[in-house]
């Protein structure tokens, strides 16, 4: 310390701490050590467990045959706690591999595993080997409240012999490695490689040697368990056990499960256009072409470039179990494929041919797929129904940055938009396609039978030609008897038509007290707290000084949020009113423009223009004005939110009205993206929907709101260049 100034001097621990509360796990710090192989442009690596290793006298070897370290390499580098050498140099040095490390304290994993470790570092020099030998570096001295400085590690450095390379031997483990335990270790290991692209890692080769653990030393067979996997078949023969020319111990990915249901694969560009082909395996139909546009509000970092590659399935016995067959797993029943399937289901994440941990783990739901299928599990991807994949590019290109825990990504804007893109993708191609599919081939649950099919049976045609066969005496007769009965027929129809609209109301309010709760409960407790600072603070703003003027700012910040929230709760609980389904007098007549331009006023801050034409006089509509605004509010909400998403250029919302006879006609037009032809037959069912985290209740009630009203709603499919609503209401030349 000099006059005026201070400077840091790192106690030792800050290593121990590095090791123990930045990696995870034993399993996640010999990945680390593995990663740093791969760094050091080594073609292999080799793990080697010696028993026992059930106490600390077990010890863990990681060999490779990379560039070495020099000693200085040792001092300034790999010693030197979050240095930025591979920060600066992004390629390895020899293969110009894209580095894997970049926080500089991965190097320290060793310390995870024991609490002894000796390394053995050979590398090349002028044309010579040299060798560098630590033989004990004990990592308890850096739990002494010693400075880092103070600890002082004795080596060697002699000529080298054979391959260049590293070695790292840890003694004196700390925590056993039970038989569990080598299988999650083999498990994220195999995880680690992609098996889709491994032109980043083709030239490197992990190899877990167990051959030392046997059943008298350790319980259970270390070969056996490495190379025992005689059930998995791929297309490639060293991955099936028993293959001419397999290497043992030789990791190998995890195989692809291509027999699927349903598979999506493609890629988006930075700016969050996707081109890729989605195939329904079940109906063996061809790949269907995919254009997509998801852009940026330009607030989000990108992504960068990256692809995705789905397998989707479908959970049903019959359809797990011919996956299963068709993937070569034999004749498994229902429970034992569904277990299967537990094991390789989530979305991966793979950088330069290695996964990111934890994504692709069967716990890690990191695109929320379960909470979304909450909403509509007849819709909506669970997490156990998808194994896939997402390649991204490096750090550079992405804007994705590894956590210093090497525990998955920063939770930065580039990450949302990452998970924002692919869960779109779900929700405006796989899920509906799907849904779509599901419907039209009866897989998915009948839709119940509306009443005008009942009405229609209750006129007994058949039995009406069976009867114009008989005898006039006996066929009048038997006319009348049925003219009886269908009539009967026809009220009780009536009657339970009636009974299940009021049914329909009581269920619609029901699955919408959620939807009030979550808007209008956030915002009455702004209003309340509000309300009561602004009490408080009442007699301070008359006063003088800072506090005054302080409280004056704040005051005049809350009233337009304040405001705001008061008018969202007022919009809130007007639309739903019509739908209490308690009694509301008799019918009125009344102008349908004045109800429109009510019901726009409220998208005024959108920023999309609204018009509102009328190709007739004047006219009445005969019903309730609350219906019609229910009903125009959802529409034009759902148009605004579509014109947004789709980023549409020039967007624009046309309102028509107009009478022919006893019929208001209105229509509803936007130019935004419009509903694909395939989901167009559902988009009116409850909880259907093509917005990710849309609630599927909006076109419900807006057509049961005017279904009260004696009215209408009809999505017009053949129009072109947008989405095209229409609106029958009754109506009356005006007086």
């Amino acid at each position: 310390m000099t006059e005026n100034q201070l400077t840091f001097q790192p106690r030792a621990r800050i290593i121990r701490t590095i090791g123990d509360q930045l990696i995870s796990g034993p399993e996640a710090a010999v990945i680390e050590l593995v990663k740093n192989a791969y760094d050091a442009d080594a073609d292999t690596v080799r793990i080697k467990f010696q028993p026992p290793l059930n106490e600390p006298g077990g010890l863990i070897s990681i060999t490779d045959d990379g560039h070495g370290m020099s000693l200085d390499d040792i001092r300034l580098k790999w010693m030197e706690p979050a240095t930025s050498s591979k920060t600066k140099e992004r390629l390895s040095p020899q293969k110009k591999r894209r580095m894997m490390g970049s926080k500089g304290i991965g190097r320290f994993a060793a310390a995870k595993l024991g609490t002894m470790m000796s390394l053995l570092s050979t590398y090349g020099q002028a044309g010579s080997l040299k060798s560098v030998l630590i033989p004990e570096l004990d990592w308890t001295l850096f739990t002494d409240d010693i400075y880092l400085s103070e600890i002082a590690i004795d080596y060697i450095l002699q000529d080298g012999e054979g391959p260049t390379g590293t070695t790292i031997e840890v003694r004196n483990l700390s925590e056993p490695w039970s038989q569990e335990k080598l299988q999650r270790l083999h498990v994220e290991l195999r995880r680690l490689l992609s098996p889709l692209d491994k032109t980043e890692t083709d030239d490197f080769s992990i190899y877990l040697d167990l051959s030392e653990c046997t059943l008298e030393n350790s319980g259970f067979d270390g070969t056996s368990l490495v190379n025992g996997l005689s059930s998995e078949i791929n297309e490639d023969t060293d991955t099936v056990p028993d293959a001419p020319g397999k290497e043992v111990n030789k990791i190998q990915p995890f195989p692809l499960l291509k027999a699927c249901d349903y598979e999506l694969q493609g890629v988006f560009d930075p700016s969050g256009s996707f081109t890729g082909t989605y195939q329904v395996h079940r109906a063996g139909r061809g790949a269907e072409r995919l254009e997509l546009k998801f852009p940026s509000d330009g607030s989000e970092p990108s992504p960068g470039s990256f692809s995705v590659h789905l397998f989707l399935f479908d959970r049903e016995a019959d359809a797990i179990k011919n996956n299963m067959r068709a993937a070569g797993m034999g004749d498994l029943s229902a429970s034992e494929a569904r277990r299967l399937l537990d094991n390789i289901s989530g979305i991966a994440i793979y950088r330069e041919g290695f996964r990111v941990r934890p994504y692709g783990n069967p716990e890690n739901d990191w695109l929320a797929l379960d909470t979304r299928r909450v909403q509509d599990p007849s819709l909506r991807i669970g997490h156990n129904q998808v194994a896939g994949f997402v390649t991204i590019e490096g750090q550079d290109g992405s804007n994705l940055i590894e956590r210093s825990s090497r525990e998955g990504f920063e939770d930065n804007e580039a990450f949302s938009r990452l998970r924002h893109l692919v869960t779109e993708l779900l929700s405006t191609v796989v899920e509906p396609k799907r849904y779509a599919f599901r419907s039209e081939t009866g897989l998915a649950r009948r839709r119940s039978t509306t009443f005008d099919e009942v009405r229609e049976l209750s006129e007994l045609k058949k039995i009406r030609g069976l009867i114009s066969k008989l005898e006039p005496s006996e066929r009048e007769a038997a006319e009348k008897v049925i003219d009886q009965q269908s009539a009967k027929l026809a009220e009780r129809i009536d009657d339970l038509q009636e009974r299940q609209r009021l049914l329909e109301a009581k269920s619609s309010l029901g699955a919408i007290v959620g939807q009030i709760l979550h808007d209008g409960g956030p915002r009455a407790v702004y209003v309340v707290h509000t309300a009561e600072r602004m009490q408080k603070s009442f007699q301070a703003m008359f006063g003088l000084g800072k506090l005054a003027t302080q409280t004056k700012d704040d005051i005049s910040s809350r009233i337009p949020k304040l405001l705001r929230a008061g008018h969202d709760l007022e919009s809130l609980f007007r639309n739903l009113r019509p739908l209490a389904g308690g009694k509301r007098g008799q019918p009125k007549f009344f102008r349908p423009k004045a109800v429109i331009q009510r019901a726009a006023a409220l998208f005024e801050s959108s920023g999309v223009p609204i018009t509102i034409s009328e190709t007739e006089g004047a006219f009445d509509l005969i019903g309730f004005p609350d219906d019609l605004s229910t009903a125009l509010v959802n529409l034009i909400s759902n148009a605004v939110y579509w014109l947004d998403d789709s980023k549409t250029a020039n967007p624009f919302i046309k309102i028509g009205v107009s009478r022919k006879g006893d019929i208001g006609r209105i229509l509803v037009e936007d130019n935004g993206p419009g509903v694909p032809s395939e989901f167009v037959e559902h988009i009116f069912d409850l909880k259907f929907t093509l917005k990710d985290g849309g609630t599927g209740l909006g076109l419900n009630i807006a057509r049961e709101a005017l279904a009260r009203s004696g009215a209408t709603l009809f999505y017009d499919i053949e129009h072109d260049g947008g989405a095209l609503f229409e609106i029958d209401f009754p109506a009356r030349a005006a007086l």
